[in-house]
């Protein structure tokens, strides 16, 4: 190594075509040149065929204004001994093209606008073939990995863009895109789920005012999905085992309602069912239930209290002056009562 640009160090920007390092060139310079002679050589070589070539021509004109004689032409002519030097000019030029690249490699060139992640060698280091000289990457685009289920594979919308965030170092509310380029023909090996491959533009540009993103980040992906039409949403504690979900009619009676799972969703589950006018669902199954039976909902037993304390409120102020304290004692009492209730 006879020179590093200052610019190739670990973090360093270099744009595409921007030299990186630079190897000695004597040897290379040697074996151009002589690449170059063995070239002038091999056309030298060609002339003289060529030449012997016309004079063979000449020969084989005399012999047949002499009555002809049953020979080869291409042999007397030469024909295989031109074939060979052209040849051999052609191999030279190819030599020579070779021995040029090899002296033009001499100096390391970026591949394209990107970084430098590391730097392996020094002045004065000798490399090889198989020398790794600098680990770079490119700035333009990054791929983005992402998992998703298989069962959101159907209802996922390819043409949208994903919205990617990082809250915790990026504030809240500050989203990047990302588009897509693929679906990966492998499931992960772990979850068995399926990984979508994304791509993020100018991840670290500071030119377009967004947060920078570097390798091995992690982020908040947020894919877009197709609508699902005529459908509800469910909690996940509501669905039962059968697929069914319990509900309070409008008649305050358990009852079961079928439904169909469309979509399960981290926060909420997307079904097909029918839901009949005044239907409560229930968050959870009740310890002892039955199709039919009646039961009584917290907002019934707050309703009823309310009407009872409302009604109390009302008799005591057309109650006698020495008939409301007796009134007020009941009413406490009956409170007291629809609290317990209340709790029981």
């Amino acid at each position: 190594i006879s020179s590093i640009n200052t610019l190739a160090t670990p973090g360093g920007f270099l744009e595409k075509g921007q030299w990186l390092a630079k190897l000695e060139t004597i040897d290379f310079d040697l074996a151009l040149k002589s690449q170059q002679a063995q070239l002038e050589q091999a056309i030298a070589n060609l002339a003289l065929e060529q030449a012997d070539q016309t004079l063979a021509k000449e020969e084989l004109s005399l012999l047949n204004n002499n009555g002809g004689l049953n020979v080869d032409e291409s042999l007397v002519l030469r024909m295989p001994q031109l074939t060979v030097a052209k040849a051999k000019v052609s191999v030279a030029i190819n030599n020579v093209e070779k021995a040029k690249l090899s002296l033009a490699r001499t100096q390391v060139l970026m591949p394209f606008d990107g970084k430098v992640i590391s730097k392996t060698i020094g002045l004065g280091g000798k490399v090889s073939n198989n020398s790794a000289l600098f680990s770079v990457v490119n700035t333009d685009v990054y791929w983005l990995e992402v998992k998703i289920p298989h069962k959101f594979l159907s209802i996922f919308d390819q043409q949208k863009v994903a919205k990617i965030s990082q809250p915790r170092l990026w504030g809240e509310g500050v989203y990047r895109t990302a588009r897509f380029i693929s679906i990966l023909p492998e499931l992960d090996d772990k979850d068995r789920q399926v990984k979508v491959l994304l791509a993020i533009d100018a991840p670290q540009s500071e030119v377009l005012n967004q947060p920078q993103v570097f390798i091995n980040d992690f982020l908040n992906v947020q894919l877009q999905g197709k609508a699902i039409d005529n459908a509800w949403t469910i909690k996940h504690p509501w669905l039962q085992p059968d697929n069914t979900i319990w509900v309070v009619d409008k008649n305050n009676t358990l009852q079961k309602r079928a439904v169909e799972v469309l979509f399960k969703g981290r926060e909420d589950i997307f079904v097909q069912t029918t839901i009949h006018p005044g239907d409560r669902a229930l968050a959870e199954k009740p310890g002892i239930a039955s199709v039919g039976l009646h039961v009584r909902t917290r907002k019934n037993v707050a309703e009823k209290i309310e009407k009872h304390q409302k009604n109390l409120q009302n008799d005591l102020n057309n109650a006698e002056p020495d008939v409301v304290e007796r009134n007020t004692r009941k009413a406490k009492k009956f409170k007291k009562r629809d609290r317990l209730n209340n709790e029981n």
